[in-house]
């Protein structure tokens, strides 16, 4: 709970507002994004992409050596679905190894892809208090996931790796580049053409969303005070 100066109650912080939608009602456009962003032989894995993971490993090695350089994640989608719920996010080798171990015999045996996506897409945060993908797409558009198109799948997906930083209410120009991250390995795994990419490209963020105008500066005061608890308090 926050309070003013003066001790009266101005916010109150970390109620969930979540919205589950089914596997069904999730638009093509959204898993493509997905997939194409967080795991791009999702369908083809048995939970664990060895070639990922190696490309991920070796890049984490180089990136040590030289001080430089971004090595991408290892985890596939089912591997972050154990990770967020079941494991823990300590980076060690014995948690990775159980992730994958979990993944392949526990997760991908007694689920299929559908229930999976569907598990991985309703509960993550995703900024702006949000949690799940159909409320993410109300906060920020005003509509169901069902109901959303390129540009808007592009940002929704881009959210999964980091909600606070791409949130594109209060990072705009960060939500455009990861955005247009996205765009770029949707087309480069053949999920939409050139054409498709540069008219999504071209949308500004912020004619997308809804309620920019809510965001006062009081409202600014309060994302403010939030992000220096969670620097604190790492919570």
């Amino acid at each position: 709970i926050i309070y003013d100066k003066d001790g009266n109650q101005i916010a109150k912080i970390g109620i969930e507002k979540r919205k589950k939608v089914e596997y069904e009602d999730l638009p093509q456009v959204l898993i493509d994004a997905i997939i194409a962003t967080e795991d791009s032989r999702y369908y083809q894995h048995n939970g664990f992409d060895l070639p990922r993971f190696t490309k991920a490993a070796v890049g984490q090695v180089i990136n040590k050596l030289t001080h430089h350089g971004n090595a991408g994640g290892g985890s596939t989608i089912s591997m972050q679905v154990v990770k967020n719920n079941f494991t823990d996010t300590e980076q060690t080798i014995t948690r990775k190894f159980t992730d994958i171990y979990i993944s392949i015999f526990k997760l991908e045996k007694n689920y299929t892809k559908e229930e999976i996506l569907e598990y991985y897409v309703n509960t993550p945060f995703l900024g702006n208090g949000s949690y799940g993908v159909e409320q993410a797409c109300q906060s920020y558009f005003g509509k169901s996931v069902s109901d959303i198109n390129l540009a808007e799948a592009s940002i929704i997906a881009g959210l999964f790796q980091a909600p606070s930083a791409y949130d594109p209410y209060r990072h705009p120009e960060a939500t455009k580049i990861r955005r247009n991250t996205v765009l770029y390995l949707m087309r480069r795994h053949g999920y939409i053409t050139k054409e498709e990419r540069d008219i999504a490209k071209s949308i500004p963020v912020e004619s997308l969303l809804v309620g920019v105008e809510t965001k006062t500066d009081y409202q600014r005061f309060i994302d403010t005070v939030v992000d220096e608890i969670v620097e604190k308090t790492g919570n």
